[in-house]
């Protein structure tokens, strides 16, 4: 029961682990020890196994906790300290016991953590996934740990990973990957909505001409593919489903963005009396512009590496096309996804530049009223000269701001 996490502990262990070795080594004193105990391999690894019952159960008693969610905060607590014993059992403890006593201390500890440990997992995600209401980071962090305890279990002897429930986790934990999915998703729009509302709608720089949510926006959708990847899943006919899944995630949240910044277009020009475009409206283009060329890029558009790309999720296709030749075809599905996730953001677009002309109608009527009242004997340049003026200023802030594919679509809608 000597707690091993600390380095007092570590050392009094080791200690007392040489004091034993010694004091096995005479032989008067051992043969008054009973049978079973006149080994000290066999005496150890019985302590081992017997500590670390009592260890755990000191930790998890699941009986006192009636609710679902109370039990997986337990036992993510519970995964946390066994991880944190794992890693100091095979950094600290193990090498220096095994060259003292020939016991593989790690290899004892695994095989105890995978009696307690591993059913409680079971079969607490096998209610919990039934259980879509509950929140979805508990159990994550505790796949997590879990995950981390089989990285270490595999340095084991073939032989000592025989049987071992731990090395099939993943299977555990499927049913929660759409949970967590979903709420990646749901966690991706909270942070889309106050980088939206936080947004200035300024130039980030001179190089970049879209906004700060965009920036924002395309670090979470990273982050979403990092969580992705932190799963390490390795079973490719579930990949599959789960990829596609990432993927209606990823496209899901980028048309949500375009959406919200969609709505701050024309928010401060109600009530003018004369419309003039700014350079606000045109980095609102240029934001939404930018997010279809990252979901789709043009031929022409070279230095806008497509999102996928950037993603490096051609890495799994080719992972999935070597293990079960599916990767070809789920390349295919997820860019016919990506397609008509670009094309519903070009609509948007499109349906912002037809406000945007729209909006000079009435302030070019009222030029043309004033052209038709003009004195008699005035100059076609000095009738039409106030509305050139207007058309020029706003066309030159246009021409200045917007990236060119959007000021030329622009240019055929005025």
């Amino acid at each position: 029961l000597m707690d091993v996490t600390t380095t007092s502990g570590v050392q009094s262990l080791t200690e007392w682990i040489q004091v034993m070795a010694k004091l096995y080594q005479l032989d008067d004193l051992v043969a008054k020890l009973p049978v079973d105990r006149r080994s000290l391999k066999t005496a150890l690894e019985g302590s081992i196994k017997m500590s670390f019952v009592k260890w755990y159960h000191s930790l998890y008693d699941m009986s006192r906790l009636k609710s679902i969610l109370l039990q997986c905060y337990a036992l993510k607590a519970v995964s946390e300290s066994c991880l944190t014993l794992c890693n100091t059992i095979q950094n600290s403890i193990s090498p220096e016991v095994k060259r003292l006593t020939g016991v593989d201390y790690l290899a004892i500890y695994v095989a105890s953590l995978d009696t307690l440990f591993s059913p409680a997992v079971m079969d607490l995600m096998e209610r919990w996934s039934q259980k879509k209401e509950l929140a979805a980071t508990t159990s994550y962090a505790l796949y997590l740990n879990t995950k981390r305890m089989c990285v270490i279990t595999k340095q084991l002897e073939a032989t000592d990973l025989k049987g071992l429930q731990l090395m099939n986790c993943q299977c555990w934990f499927k049913k929660m990957v759409p949970v967590w999915l979903n709420a990646a998703l749901v966690t991706c729009k909270e942070r889309i909505d106050r980088a939206v509302e936080e947004d200035k709608i300024a130039i980030v720089t001179d190089e970049v001409c879209y906004s700060s949510s965009l920036v924002d926006t395309l670090t979470f959708l990273h982050q979403m593919v990092d969580f992705w990847n932190n799963l390490e899943w390795t079973s490719p006919e579930e990949t599959y489903a789960f990829v596609g899944e990432l993927i209606n995630c990823i496209t899901d949240a980028a048309k949500y963005y375009v959406e919200q910044i969609y709505t701050r277009a024309f928010e401060h020009t109600s009530g003018m009396e004369q419309f003039s475009i700014t350079v606000r409206e045109c980095i609102i283009l240029n934001s939404m512009k930018h997010m279809q060329l990252m979901l789709s890029p043009e031929p022409s558009s070279s230095a806008v590496a497509g999102l996928l790309d950037e993603l490096e999720l051609h890495k799994t296709f080719d992972w999935l096309q070597q293990e079960i030749g599916i990767g070809e075809q789920g390349r295919i599905l997820v860019g016919n996804v990506v397609k008509s996730a670009a094309e519903d953001i070009g609509q948007k677009i499109t349906s912002e530049s037809e406000k945007l002309v729209m909006q000079f109608i009435p302030a070019i009527r009222v030029f043309i009223d004033e052209a038709m009242q003009a004195a008699q004997g005035a100059t076609i340049e000095q009738v039409l000269s106030p509305l050139g003026e207007y058309l020029n200023t706003n066309l030159k802030t246009l021409s200045s701001n917007l990236l060119f594919s959007v000021f030329r679509n622009l240019l055929e809608d005025i």
